[in-house]
Order: C-alpha cells, then sequence, then structure tokens
C-alpha cells in the first residue's frame, strides 16, 4: 500500500483523520479514553513528547485542531460509553485577530459559549497552562478573563511549574484541587546532537578560546534583550576578549526588537542568525556555546530553556524567575537587581530570596555580574554534566509516563503497571516527575 499522507498532519482532514483514529482505539479495553487536543504545534515537538506514552496507558491522541472539530468529535463519541478528553493548549488565538477591543470581549464570550457546549456533551476539559499571559497581549484584561473562564470549565488544570498558582494569581486563580501537576519534559533524540563543539564553532565563525553565551529562540522584548545587550557590553568592556554573544531564532517587528538586531549588526563579539532555525540546525548554535542566558522580563515555562538542558547547558536566569526556568541545582546561576548568586557549590554563600529590582538599570547590574560569574563557574565539565542529568529525568518517556497516569488517575482508571514504560514500573509517580534535583 502506498503511504500518501500521516494522519493527524493535515487540517483540512481532521474529523477523517479522527475518525480512523477512533476505529483504531482499542474499545474492548473498559478503562481506557480518548484524548482529542488543540491547537496543533507541528513546529514545536512538546506534544508528541507529552504525549508519546498516551498509547501504553490506554489514552488515544487525536489531532482536532479547532474548536469546531473537537465539537464534531464530541459528537461521533457521545453515547459510545468512553471518556472523551479534551485538551486544550495556547490560548493566543481566541484574541489573535481582534481588531479592537470590543471585538476582543465578543470573541472571549463566543469561545467560552462554545467551550461550554463543548463540555455540556461529556467532554472532560483539561487546560495545560504555557504562559501567564500571552507575551505581547494587547488586552491583558480580557486574556486573564478568558483564562479564568476556562480554569472554570475546566475539571483539571495541568502545571509544569511548582509555583504556577502563586505566580499566575495576579491575573487569574486556579483552585488547588484542579491541579495536575507533571514538569515540562525535556528534548531527548528530538534534534540531531551528533556534532562536536569544534565543528560547531568553525561553522559558525566563533573562536574556541572565548565563553559564548547564548539567547535561543525567538527575539522578542519580553525576553530581556536590551538588559541582555547592555550587559554584555559592559562585560565584554571589563574583560575584553573573553566572551562572545550568539542570539539564533527569527526576530519580531517590535521598536525595541529592532533596535536590538541593530545594536547587534554593529557589535564586534555578538553573532546572530536571526531567523526560524531549522531542526537539523539547531544542535550548530548549542554545541557551539557553553552557557545559556534567559533573562527573561515575565515568564512560566521555557522550551528554550529545556533544550539547552538536553544538550547540557548551564543557564543565567532572573532570581525571580518561574521555576520552570530555574530548576534550582549546580548548573543554574540566579541574579536579582544587583547581585548573582549561584549554588553554593560555586559560591560558597547562601541563596537568597529574591530581590529583583524593577528598572532596566537594577537588572543590568545584576545580569553583567551574573554573566561574569558565570563565565567563572558554570563552564567546568561538573556544570554540564549537571544539567545533562536533569534533562535525562526530565527525558519524554519519563514525563510522559507521568502525564499519562496522572491522566487515568483524574479519570478514576487504574493505573496498572503493565500500562506504563517497564523503566516507570515500581517507581513512585513524584519521583517520575522530576522537578527540582
Amino acid at each position: 500500500m502506498l503511504i500518501t499522507r500521516r494522519l493527524g498532519h493535515e487540517p483540512a482532514l481532521a474529523t477523517d483523520d479522527a475518525a480512523r483514529a477512533l476505529a483504531a482505539h482499542d474499545w474492548t479495553r473498559p478503562d481506557g479514553a480518548l484524548f482529542g487536543y488543540f491547537p496543533v504545534a507541528r513546529g514545536n515537538p512538546f506534544q508528541d513528547m507529552l504525549y508519546s506514552r498516551l498509547r501504553p496507558g490506554g489514552l488515544t491522541p487525536l489531532p482536532t485542531y479547532d474548536l469546531a472539530t473537537t465539537g464534531q468529535v464530541a459528537s461521533m463519541v457521545a453515547g459510545a460509553g468512553v471518556d472523551f478528553v479534551v485538551h486544550l493548549h495556547w490560548l493566543n488565538f481566541v484574541l489573535a485577530k481582534a481588531p479592537d477591543e470590543t471585538d476582543a470581549r465578543g470573541r472571549v464570550k463566543a469561545f467560552l459559549d462554545e467551550l461550554a457546549q463543548l463540555c455540556d456533551t461529556g467532554a472532560r476539559l483539561l487546560w495545560t497552562v504555557h504562559n501567564i499571559l500571552p507575551h505581547e497581549t494587547r488586552y491583558p484584561d480580557l486574556d486573564a478573563g478568558l483564562r479564568q473562564g476556562v480554569v472554570s470549565l475546566a475539571e483539571r488544570v495541568h502545571v509544569m511549574s511548582p509555583r504556577t498558582r502563586e505566580l499566575v494569581a495576579p491575573w487569574f486563580d486556579i483552585p488547588a484541587h484542579k491541579e495536575l501537576s507533571v514538569p515540562h519534559p525535556c528534548y531527548q533524540d528530538a534534534y540531531p546532537s551528533w556534532m562536536p563543539r569544534a565543528q560547531a564553532r568553525a561553522e559558525l565563525g566563533l573562536p574556541d578560546g572565548v565563553t559564548v553565551f547564548l539567547l535561543l529562540g525567538r527575539v522578542q522584548p519580553y525576553k530581556g534583550i536590551t538588559e541582555l545587550l547592555d550587559a554584555f557590553d559592559r562585560l565584554c568592556e571589563r574583560e575584553p576578549g573573553r566572551y562572545a554573544l550568539l542570539v539564533a531564532g527569527p526576530a519580531g517587528a517590535e521598536p525595541e526588537t529592532l533596535a536590538f538586531r541593530d545594536r547587534l549588526r554593529a557589535h564586534p563579539t555578538a553573532h546572530a542568525s536571526l531567523r526560524k532555525i531549522p531542526v537539523e540546525e539547531m544542535q550548530v548554535y548549542l554545541r557551539a556555546a557553553d552557557i545559556a542566558v534567559l533573562p527573561y522580563r515575565r515568564s512560566l515555562n521555557s522550551g528554550a530553556r529545556a533544550l539547552a538542558l538536553t544538550f547540557g547547558l548551564p543557564a543565567v536566569v532572573r532570581d525571580d524567575a518561574a521555576p520552570g526556568l530555574r530548576l534550582e541545582a549546580n548548573h543554574t546561576l540566579r541574579y536579582d537587581g544587583r547581585t548573582a548568586h549561584g549554588d553554593p557549590a560555586y559560591t560558597g554563600g547562601t541563596l537568597v530570596d529574591s530581590t529583583a529590582a524593577n528598572s532596566t538599570a537594577g537588572s543590568v547590574d545584576g545580569l553583567l555580574e551574573a554573566l561574569g560569574e558565570a563565565g567563572r563557574v558554570l563552564t567546568t565539565p561538573q556544570a554540564r554534566a549537571s544539567a545533562a542529568a536533569t534533562a535525562a529525568r526530565l527525558a519524554p518517556a519519563r514525563v510522559s509516563a507521568a502525564f499519562a497516569a496522572a491522566v487515568r488517575e483524574w479519570l478514576g482508571l487504574e493505573v496498572a503497571a503493565e500500562h506504563l514504560p517497564k523503566h516507570i514500573q515500581g517507581q513512585d509517580p513524584e519521583h517520575v516527575q522530576g522537578g527540582t534535583p
């Protein structure tokens, strides 16, 4: 038989694909469930990794792409005697095309009304909190209200950082009894990783004798790009010839981003590839770097951090960053508005609570000291080994098996060891989840 397409990869055929997936579901198994999800992110392997161990747990994943198709699938399975879980991910699409606030308010109401109708069919809603709010939201109050409405309709809310409820509290409330906690997986085997450091640096024109900081992913103001370049400038003035900055990812059109781009182009020790990095090229930038930098002004979870860990890269993050970024260990150096402080194994000091300054100047001061300290303590084999060990604890198979077990527990289905991968059997679910090393 000639294979002409892959199921679940063409939105126009989503309903037909769902029907085929339903036909392939093991309907003889009394403890199974169907697992529809949307939006579908093909450019990021996150969903494929998270769902990779659903089938052994009796859960059949169905990419449904949008709310309308999800409703059609719900009608197809209504009365079939099997749970239909609807897993909702990013909510940016709801207001992305709203021309003004009045229209945006109408879109929020329409989406929540349709979502409520879906739940009325018996669908069981699960929502993953990827971000506090969209990074460049134009209607923060409406985005917050949208999320509160989704939380109200959801039976469970999947959180990937243990302090999620606290961090989103200024915008919306997640009841404790609705939490389903499973961490963000790392990216083992999702990207090629065979290239040695020397080859990566040669391809990018980077000298061997410098410490390379890497900012990876879409270049946007919320990532603290101005503070980063200000601090890097001062670091190069203080220790000339020792450091390089590598920026890899597409740049937005915001005025701050355009100014950052122009400064990069004129900088003698900054190197930038301001485009979407193909999967096969990702390893070049990650292998060439020594330390990831994530000076985000506001963030909850970070795929860039998980990817850096996967390649054994230590990181510099803000002291008030979410735990999904911090993952406290001897491969992470934190900074506040004034100082840098890493694991006691490095500094001999004591970790302190966040005192992050709100001013850009304060952030630059702290980031400057953190970059300098990182250049001394995070470039060791021990730091890289620690990052890689954390990534191993958050490997996709482990995280997905924990996710499947958590979903089955929520649905009241027995979590039988034979339905989980062998390397998960006999381990405590809390331990399987990974989290803080």
